[in-house]
């Protein structure tokens, strides 16, 4: 086993470095002349759209700080929420866990990116987003399907959807800044951030620059928000409660560094730090509100990306990350010998990604048949490693190589994509040797169509599949180390309508409609062995997905200062367990996921102040697969204001917005026992200072 892992090192060290080397070789080669008649100059965006429609052939959602700055969230789990096909698992209280679902695929299918390296969680596959600050999120992007954009790491192409989350999207025009700000709350909740940023740009040389940024996030909060709890039906008694045990401290720490170089090369170093304690609050079972369950949690992380566009034909990338994380659970009640249950996880990964782009043809003339041909070649590789003081835990390691050749051609009106990923992993265990290695080929390929100048049409057919978290493998009596992944099958058709204007060109409209239909084969379930405490981890499950998400953005211009923006989204959306025709929740919809959700937002924009309105709306789910009453829980409608005014002064703006959430006080759910929170006020300020 030591001496195969070694193999498997060396063979990925030589394929990363003669990358690097062969493309490094090919940008010595070229002619100076060459390289600066074709130079690309990279462009900084510093103004956003408030709702960009995608009409390529992946479904892209995209949301920038602009939007995200209007809405009544606190968290970057309650942006997401206004995303079509999306379900947020949300545990209760500001310091909950909070993990994302997309399409019905769960929520090991989908990757999180943060500028653009992924975070990961080799012992459960789940990412907590209550881990990320939404004050330093430049835009979020949701993919699915076969995104175009091919000049990628091959580990972002290993995802059924993908969330991108960017910090960094420009440098600014200023050379200083400075940004403080607060938000407070009800239930004991504030929070503080700070954030300052330099560019130094070079005297000599016309494009070059250096840019540094440090932010700092610090919250606080109690969480005894009230709640109900109905013993029975509709006329039966209820009891007012108290949320207990949900204090949670946090902190959010990260710098970025930006060399760059000259218009075609840049450095990018982050540093990133994560730390909380917490307080877990218990589920809110009859005659039981007690708990004193703690939870804490440090991460830190160092990730680089290199890029350099040779010429109009070459582009190289390199990114590499080091990452480590610590979780504590600690359960002082726990009913076993020693009277307690106090765990300890850490885990580390190193990741190093090669990635060359070759460009034949790149044209804007109209007259060409292919006016755009791109080849994308990517090489990635990582080690993960998890040490846990459990009881009989076997301290696993898992190496992961991802090749991927992708490929992009477009002409006049339409736009071919596709990728084919090569996946090599090999599983290591302490002082075990038969643990078998894993390959999988998976293809991805995707099509869009112009019709005219506003419509056009999609379609993607994506193959992927989701290794067993350690978890899953090896935790206690409960893993399998035979273990397949599981395996999904993606289908989209859908139809876009781009920036439409009717009655006298003073009201624009765009709309995306999308169906699909997904397979998952071999879903990993747990089943009782020989008692309830004992479970065992088996590939049975299938589970078909078929579903509708219609997005509607509309925008009313009052004025060359004044617009109203109305954005809509409803998902319909079928998840039912196809595993076996003879079983009770054959044809059920699969747990937690409503048949119908959407989301609607009304913002005023005006010199004055912004308000604005929103709803979000989700329909009834099962907390289990089978469908019976006893299994539901019930629709919930949130609705929120807010009210935010800018006063800008001289080289400074101030900043104040009002919230006020969940205004019908509506006492709901999303996970079963975990009681969300009713009405709520928060009011923040930001001091923004630059020159």
């Amino acid at each position: 086993m030591f001496f195969r892992s070694k193999i498997f090192y060396i063979r990925m060290w030589v394929i990363s470095t003669s990358l690097s080397l062969f493309w490094l070789n090919v940008c010595s080669q070229s002619e100076i002349d060459s390289i600066n008649k074709h130079r690309l100059q990279e462009v900084n965006i510093n103004h956003y759209e408030d709702q960009r429609v995608y009409d390529g052939p992946a479904s892209i959602q995209i949301f920038h700080a602009k939007r995200i700055k209007q809405l009544p969230v606190l968290q970057l789990s309650d942006a997401l929420k206004y995303m079509s096909g999306v379900v947020i698992k949300d545990y209760g209280g500001t310091g909950g866990m909070k993990t994302i679902s997309v399409r019905g695929l769960g929520t090991q299918h989908t990757g999180v990116a943060y500028d653009e390296i992924t975070i990961s969680d080799c012992q459960t596959g789940q990412i907590d987003l209550s881990k990320l600050t939404l004050d330093n999120v430049g835009s979020l992007q949701l993919i699915v399907g076969a995104d175009d954009k091919i000049f990628l790491p091959a580990r972002l192409l290993s995802y059924s959807s993908l969330l991108k989350i960017k910090t960094v999207n420009a440098i600014p025009d200023k050379n200083f800044g400075l940004r403080v700000g607060g938000t407070i709350g009800l239930y004991g909740y504030y929070s503080t951030q700070a954030a300052i940023f330099t560019k130094i740009k070079s005297k000599k040389y016309q494009h070059r620059l250096f840019y540094w940024n440090l932010f700092t996030d610090l919250m606080r909060s109690k969480g005894d928000y009230p709640y109900i709890i109905k013993y029975g039906g509709a006329n039966d008694s209820i009891s007012r409660e108290i949320r207990k045990n949900s204090t949670v401290h946090s902190c959010n720490i990260e710098t970025n560094a930006v060399w760059q170089i000259d218009q075609t090369q840049r450095l990018n170093v982050k540093l990133y730090y994560y730390g909380s304690d917490r307080e877990l609050p218990p589920a809110t079972v009859f005659y039981s509100n007690n708990s004193h369950q703690k939870l804490w949690n440090r991460n830190a992380f160092v990730q680089v990306h290199y890029h350099n566009y040779f010429n109009k034909k070459w582009a190289y990338q390199v990114n590499a990350k080091a990452n480590y994380d610590y979780t504590r659970y600690l359960d002082p009640e726990y009913l076993n010998e020693q009277g307690f249950l106090d765990n300890h996880y850490h885990q580390t990964e190193g990741y190093l990604s090669n990635a060359v782009q070759y460009t034949p043809i790149a044209t804007d003339e109209e007259s060409k048949k292919i006016r755009l041909l791109q080849f994308s070649l990517s090489q990635d590789a990582f080690i993960q490693h998890l040490d846990a003081n459990s009881l009989n835990y076997q301290e696993p390691s898992r190496i992961t190589s991802l090749s991927a050749i992708s490929m992009n051609i477009a002409g006049n009106q339409w736009k071919i994509t596709g990728n084919l990923l090569f996946t090599y992993v090999d599983n290591i265990l302490k002082n075990v040797l038969d643990i078998s290695d894993f390959s999988h080929l998976s293809p991805t390929v995707g099509a869009s169509f112009k019709i005219n100048k506003t419509f056009s049409l999609r379609t993607f057919y994506k193959n992927i599949f989701r290794m067993p978290t350690f978890n899953d493998l090896y935790y206690r009596e409960v893993g399998n180390i035979y273990l397949m992944p599981e395996k999904t099958h993606q289908w989209n058709v859908g139809a876009v309508v781009d920036d439409v204007f009717v009655v006298h060109r003073k009201v624009s409209t765009s709309v995306t409609l999308d169906s699909y239909f997904n397979i998952v084969k071999d879903k990993i379930v747990a089943f009782p062995s020989h008692n309830l405490f004992t479970w065992t981890m088996l590939n049975y499950g299938k589970v078909y997905v078929i579903g509708i998400e219609l997005n509607n953005v509309w925008k009313y211009h009052i004025s060359k200062k004044q617009y109203i923006l109305l954005n809509g989204n409803i998902t319909y959306q079928k998840a039912i367990d196809r595993t076996d025709k003879e079983s009770k929740t054959f044809n059920h919809q699969i747990p937690y996921t409503p048949l119908f959700s959407g989301s609607i937002s009304l913002s005023w924009y005006n010199p004055w102040f912004t308000i604005s309105y929103s709803l979000i709306a989700s329909g009834k789910r099962y907390t289990l697969p089978q469908n019976i009453p006893s299994n539901e829980v019930q629709p919930y409608f949130d609705h929120s204001i807010s009210l935010a005014r800018d006063f800008n002064l001289n080289s400074s703006t101030f900043s104040l917005k009002a919230e006020f959430l969940n205004i019908a006080n509506q006492h709901y759910e999303i996970i079963r026992n975990y009681p969300m929170q009713g009405f709520g006020f928060r009011f923040r300020f930001i001091y923004n200072f630059g020159k």
